[in-house]
């Protein structure tokens, strides 16, 4: 898939989409429970789901960065059954908003048709 930006394709072919928990400097996948305290680091949109659900509720965060600026791109909040339920796009630019909306498409996908990165 092209995202348009050459450099966010790249980093798509060298590292995949992070089907489970972990990190590296294109993205960074975690679980949190209802009333975690990590929530605080989160956009408030998505603080507020997590602070106010009760603790048997599971959440699953996945946040998109550009490394060599550091810059956020996006972050995804799916709740215990892998629907979403809040998305950030950090960029305003029309162009990178594109890029979240594809990133986001591929987060979507179910975990059998994710590219893996070896």
């Amino acid at each position: 898939m092209q995202t348009g930006i050459k450099a966010v394709d790249q980093l798509i072919l060298k590292h995949g989409i992070m089907a489970d928990l972990g990190s590296d400097t294109f993205q960074r996948r975690s679980r949190l429970t209802g009333g975690d305290e990590r929530a605080n680091a989160l956009p408030f949109c998505m603080y507020q789901k997590v602070a106010h659900a009760p603790l048997s509720h599971q959440f699953t965060v996945h946040h998109f960065y550009m490394p060599g600026s550091k810059g956020k791109l996006a972050s995804f909040l799916f709740n215990e059954k892998g629907q979403l339920i809040e998305q950030v796009y950090y960029q305003k630019v029309a162009r990178w908003v594109k890029v979240c909306r594809k990133l986001q498409q591929l987060v979507q996908m179910p975990t059998s048709d994710i590219h893996m990165a070896a």
